[in-house]
């Protein structure tokens, strides 16, 4: 029988006190049998607060049975997506257990540790008025670019500081090269706030991570829709500073426990997300 998830190890720490630099513990954390992990609580279905105050999503229920592989009590700092890395590598906590997608720069000044995967799609309003489309195909990064070309000139929200707004620069960008109207990219702190301006007419299309978007229309049974998805699939990571390497190693190691008897699968299905096929440390891109 696989062993149930730790929320109720979890404790949300909203403001974590700085660890002088240097300091260093035999088991890689800030605070012997504790692991502190922080995560952008808006971030749904990643991690989330339910209307009860309490913490839900993969992440929690992730990091909630790691911390619990490890030995260690979890506590949390919430904190919005820009602030993340930044506070990683002012010692305000162990690591990032967010929607944190691995790319080289990343790679530079932590250590990744792959154990989930995917895409990035377009929220637009039930039936698709703009009629945005393109025969995408996961993986042809190419196949997506008509998608992208219909949204010239049309205002589109998305979560600053993430890879899903680094995209879609990008995107418009090139749009722009051709002698299209560039996209009216409106970055906001959080998934949660590029939804809403959305859903209240700030924005005609959201760009957010599948799941989010998923998530967001069948628990709100909102009217909208995914124009498409699966764009820039990539793994997302459980994150420590570089120099950490033995807190990433016990991390590697919960995960590889959790997938023997069975945990890691039971925790991907329930949240709608795709298992990576090895966790890896530091994967080369």
């Amino acid at each position: 029988m696989s062993r149930p998830t730790h929320k109720t190890l979890a404790a949300v720490a909203f403001c974590a006190a700085l660890v002088p630099a240097g300091a260093s513990f035999a088991q890689g954390t800030m605070e012997e049998g504790v692991v502190h992990f922080a995560a952008d609580f808006a971030a749904a279905p990643n991690q989330f607060m339910t209307p009860e105050g309490e913490m839900d999503g993969l992440n929690v229920d992730m990091c909630g049975e790691i911390a619990a592989r490890m030995g260690d009590e979890i506590q949390w700092t919430n904190l919005a997506f820009p602030g993340l890395v930044p506070g990683l590598q002012a010692e305000r906590f162990d690591g990032l257990c967010t929607a944190i997608f691995i790319n080289p720069d990343r790679l530079q000044i932590m250590n990744m540790i792959s154990y989930v995967q995917w895409g990035e799609g377009l929220m637009v309003p039930e039936g698709n008025p703009a009629g945005i489309s393109c025969e995408a195909a996961i993986g042809d990064a190419a196949s997506y670019e008509a998608c992208f070309d219909g949204l010239a000139g049309m205002t589109v929200s998305v979560a600053a500081g993430g890879t899903t707004n680094t995209h879609l620069v990008e995107q418009s960008d090139r749009m722009e090269a051709a002698g299209l109207d560039p996209i009216d990219i409106r970055a906001f702190d959080s998934n949660s706030e590029a939804i809403q301006a959305l859903v209240s007419g700030q924005a005609e299309a959201a760009y957010l991570n599948d799941p989010q978007a998923a998530f967001y229309i069948t628990t709100s049974e909102a009217p909208y829709e995914l124009a498409f998805t699966g764009n820039s699939a990539n793994q997302l990571a459980i994150a420590t500073l570089k120099d950490n390497t033995v807190l990433a190693e016990r991390i590697l190691a919960a995960l590889e426990e959790m997938r023997e008897d069975g945990t890691y699968q039971e925790i991907v299905d329930k949240w709608g997300v795709a298992a990576v096929d090895e966790f890896v440390l530091n994967p080369e891109l």
